[in-house]
């Protein structure tokens, strides 16, 4: 008998989860006509045990460039989030997402001025529901240093 509840509730978390992340993407940011990629975010998947690092460029100041990743997290447990910029100082940089599983909807929002990590934790799924989906957006914000900006973003579960 619970396993019938189960199965009727989890295409109906699935649809609202697809609805909500669907909605931030399209609606995250304008986008200039020279840019090519800032509307398609890259998407990766996590499993338990696994550590993600992504080298980004941003190649013009927000909200013209910025980076966004999707994560398909398959298990259940915490996901750490770090953003790291190292090379200049005073630049403000910026995280940003939204973590959506059956442990439930976790905003996530974090700024600081360079030199710093900012780093995040996200519960994903259950026992019973071990998956989960992880929008972030970050970018790097400067009025003393033009573009591009280089900064490292690692995703460990």
């Amino acid at each position: 008998m619970k396993i019938q509840i189960v199965i009727k509730k989890t295409p109906a978390f699935l649809m609202s989860s697809c609805v909500i992340l669907a909605l931030l993407v399209f609606s995250s940011s304008p986008t200039s006509a020279f840019e090519t990629n800032g509307l398609m975010p890259q998407i990766e998947i996590l499993t338990p045990g696994t550590t993600r690092t992504i080298e980004i460029t941003q190649n013009y100041n927000f909200p013209q460039d910025s980076a966004q990743v999707f994560l398909l997290v398959i298990g259940y447990g915490g996901v750490s989030i770090t953003l790291r910029k190292t090379d200049t100082e005073g630049d403000t940089l910026i995280l940003g997402g939204l973590g959506i599983s059956s442990a439930g909807i976790v905003p996530i929002f974090k700024f600081g001025i360079t030199k710093v990590t900012l780093a995040e934790a996200v519960e994903i799924g259950s026992e019973r529901l071990p998956y989960g989906l992880l929008w972030v957006k970050c970018w790097v914000d400067s009025s003393v240093n033009d573009p591009p900006y280089y900064y490292t973003l690692a995703f460990s579960f």
